[in-house]
């Protein structure tokens, strides 16, 4: 009577269980990166120090996941730096021109820590962040930098 070879490769005995344990090596290994944060070179807390500015015609909007406005003001805005709620900032190397419209990922906009603006979301894991106030630094030539306020309008997260 033959008896059957021990092995001490589980694989071996059960085909399904190495293509398992790939799987399983593969998953945790890829969701082993998704606990940091993604770092961005234009981390920066707000500037307290600078002088604000008037406020212009340029209404902001929530857009569900995007930051979306057009610049209805007669001049090119920026380049600068958006601000949202004094915490969350994002460079706009260009300037927007009249007539412009834009839309930037709400997720683009990062605090002083690289923490992003929280869209929300079905799949979210956190509440999302409002959004309660827009302004655009504008560096001037000879002069230090402004704050220009911009019309936020009120909108839900989600929608």
């Amino acid at each position: 009577m033959k008896h059957p070879q021990h092995t001490t490769n589980p694989s071996a005995r059960c085909p399904g269980a190495a293509g398992a344990l790939l799987f399983s090596a593969v998953l945790l290994g890829t969701l082993g990166g998704c606990g940091g944060v993604p770092k961005v070179d234009y981390a920066r807390p707000y500037p307290v120090e600078l002088p604000p500015g008037p406020t212009v015609n340029v209404q902001v909007f929530r857009q569900s996941f995007t930051l979306e406005f057009t610049n209805t003001t007669p001049e090119p805005l920026g380049p600068g730096t958006i601000w949202l709620n004094r915490r969350f900032s994002k460079p706009i190397p260009k300037a927007i021109a009249v007539g412009q419209s834009v839309s930037i990922p709400l997720e683009d906009f990062r605090d002083e820590f690289g923490a992003p603006f929280k869209p929300g979301g079905f799949w979210a894991k956190e509440a999302p962040d409002t959004l309660v106030l827009c302004q655009f630094e504008v560096p001037r030539e000879g002069k230090e930098a402004e704050i220009i306020g911009l019309v936020t309008v009120q909108s839900e997260a989600g929608e």
